[in-house]
């Protein structure tokens, strides 16, 4: 008979409830990291998994300086590249705290990045336009600003971001 009784008026929706209706308003899950002192997101659907660093093999004679190596990841080699070196620029250097193991259209990918804070959703109608000040390289690759604790998170086009990481494998 408890579980068969009525919810209270003021009983808030289940989780799934919740993220169901917010799918519907325009939603979206996004993992939110740092790459020295910038924020970037991409969404969830691209994440594989987040892993403490590992030792990355390093290729003799590649092509790409984006292109960092192999890394082992579950007993498979995945391919390796700096995402920092793509949106901070060629002298971009960080602690490199953790490995984000990425798949898009059927390959994966791995970056190491300094943090990954959480995942979070947010209203994709409420990402702001990326001001023209901001850093040429980043911007290429950014749909929009998301704000987060009082700062500015650069929400990353995942597909531009993908294409050019395959480039660092030509």
């Amino acid at each position: 008979m408890l579980l068969d009784r009525d919810l209270p008026v003021d009983h808030d929706a289940s989780p799934v409830a919740r993220a169901d209706e917010e799918d519907r308003h325009g939603g979206e899950s996004v993992m939110v990291f740092r790459l020295g002192a910038e924020w970037f997101a991409l969404p969830t659907l691209v994440l594989d998994e987040i892993l403490r660093l590992r030792p990355v093999h390093t290729l003799p004679h590649r092509g790409h300086p984006g292109l960092l190596g192999l890394v082992n990841v579950r007993g498979e080699l995945v391919i390796c590249v700096s995402i920092a070196q793509l949106l901070i620029g060629p002298m971009a250097v960080g602690g490199h705290g953790r490995l984000v193991v990425v798949r898009h259209e059927g390959r994966r990918l791995a970056f190491p990045v300094d943090e990954v804070q959480h995942l979070r959703n947010h209203d994709t109608r409420a990402l702001r336009p990326v001001p023209v000040t901001l850093a040429r390289s980043a911007s290429a690759y950014t749909r929009g600003l998301l704000g987060w604790q009082g700062m500015q998170v650069g929400r990353l086009d995942e597909d531009l971001v993908f294409a050019a990481m395959e480039r660092f494998l030509a």
